[in-house]
């Protein structure tokens, strides 16, 4: 009992009471009673417990905050992991491509504990990226059924651009994206652009390329590859010369949405902007120019600024002008069906390449940071300039890794072809 009070005295919690009893309170030679100095060391240790009731809650509520607490690290360790790749080999021994799937966060494991609704297509994706057997092959009655569900949405030969016959000088037209109150007049100038017919009613074609506009297409060889397509789809005006080699030069359709004529063009307030514009159209000779003015209230001043510039370069130029009216109602109807609800430029032109293709390909269909087959950081666009950091603004207006999700799924079902490797 002496070593006992003596350990407790060093540890700087005896109690001087609970000392005097062990030292000389009680002892065998003394013949008391063992029981009366227990009772009283209990006596002593009960308040102290009667204390602090809360303490067993208090143990769960810190239990649980460290567990909060571990879940956040393991989140901040899968996020940091973003900007420190790995340096593995990124090849197997027989040189096949091996991902590293990052998916915006470096880890397959980091996606799926963020999205367990990733975890299919992860594995999926690297399988395919191994270069384990499997080879896409089209499922033309899958494709009819999707071109068939579509159809019964939105009538698109006869909705993809408005006509001469289909609006009045002094019509207003609302926007899509924007509140009710928001008008555009329909001018002389402005109807005087639009086709007499639809510029793809009774088009048809073998197999179409869409091109999205990822940084994926950096390197990746494909440009030959698109060139072949009968028909080829582009997004946003972006530009080939320089990129020729991986993104190919047919453009026989490109969108045009009027805030580019604001961001690169600085509205065409000089005559430098203006040659500039004028130059970059010559070079879609041919080509449809599809203009979604009337989805948003805030393009009205620039698609003025764009019908003007049409008139006065009326008959220099061979480009021909689609102003589709208000077919986004119908065509999100569409997409929420796919479980798709704000739309990017490059899911629409998917959407809209069924009127007229019979089989479609993708390419340039990659919302991630980084490239599939090698690791490296890939830029937001393929057309940014060196050094510019990947973007996710885009979270703010699109749902590009659900719409990856839904092209991915249509790939495997043979529906579309998805490029997501470097061609050869």
């Amino acid at each position: 009992m002496r070593r006992q009070g003596a350990g407790l005295a060093r540890l700087g919690c005896a109690d001087p009471h609970l000392l005097h009893l062990q030292s000389g309170g009680w002892s065998p030679e003394s013949g008391g009673n063992e029981t009366e100095p227990r009772l009283a060391i209990a006596n002593m240790q009960s308040p102290r417990r009667a204390s602090n009731p809360q303490a067993p809650k208090m143990v769960r509520i810190a239990k649980a905050l460290g567990l909060v607490i571990l879940c956040v690290v393991v989140l901040i360790l899968s996020l940091i992991s973003y900007v420190s790749l790995r340096k593995d080999s990124l090849f197997s021994s027989v040189g096949g491509p091996r991902i590293m799937f990052h998916a915006g966060f470096r880890s397959q494991s980091a996606m799926n504990f963020l999205d367990p609704s990733f975890i299919p297509l992860t594995t999926a994706l690297n399988e395919e990226l191994q270069g384990k057997p499997y080879k896409w092959k089209f499922n033309r009655t899958a494709f009819y059924q999707q071109r068939k569900d579509i159809f019964s949405y939105i009538d698109i030969p006869n909705n993809f651009s408005l006509t001469k016959n289909s609006v009045r000088v002094g019509q207003l037209m609302h926007f899509d994206y924007s509140s009710h109150k928001y008008v555009f007049s329909i001018s002389n100038n402005f109807k005087s652009l639009l086709p007499d017919i639809s510029p793809i009613l009774n088009k048809h074609y073998s197999v179409c390329a869409v091109v999205g506009n990822s940084g994926i297409l950096t390197g990746s060889h494909c440009g030959p590859e698109i060139d072949q397509a009968d028909f080829v789809f582009r997004c946003n005006f972006a530009p080939t010369d320089v990129y020729s080699k991986d993104v190919g030069r047919k453009t026989n359709m490109t969108t045009f949405n009027p805030s580019i004529l604001e961001r690169y063009y600085n509205n065409l307030l000089t005559i430098q902007d203006r040659n500039n514009f004028f130059l970059h159209l010559k070079k879609l000779e041919g080509a449809i120019l599809w203009i979604p003015a009337f989805f948003l209230h805030t393009s009205a001043t620039v698609t003025r600024t764009l019908v003007d510039f049409f008139v006065e370069h009326k008959g220099q130029l061979k480009v021909e002008l689609a102003w589709p009216g208000n077919i986004m109602h119908n065509v999100n109807n569409f997409c929420v069906t796919q479980q798709i609800n704000r739309l990017s430029t490059g899911i629409l032109m998917y959407t809209l390449a069924f009127a007229m293709c019979d089989e479609i390909h993708l390419y340039g269909f990659w919302p991630f940071g980084w490239d599939p087959n090698t690791g490296k950081d890939l830029p937001y666009h393929y057309y940014d300039k060196k050094g510019t950091k990947f973007t996710t603004k885009w979270q703010e207006t699109h749902q590009l890794p659900s719409e990856f999700k839904l092209l991915y799924k249509l790939h495997r079902e043979g529906v579309t072809k998805l490029g997501l490797s470097h061609c050869t």
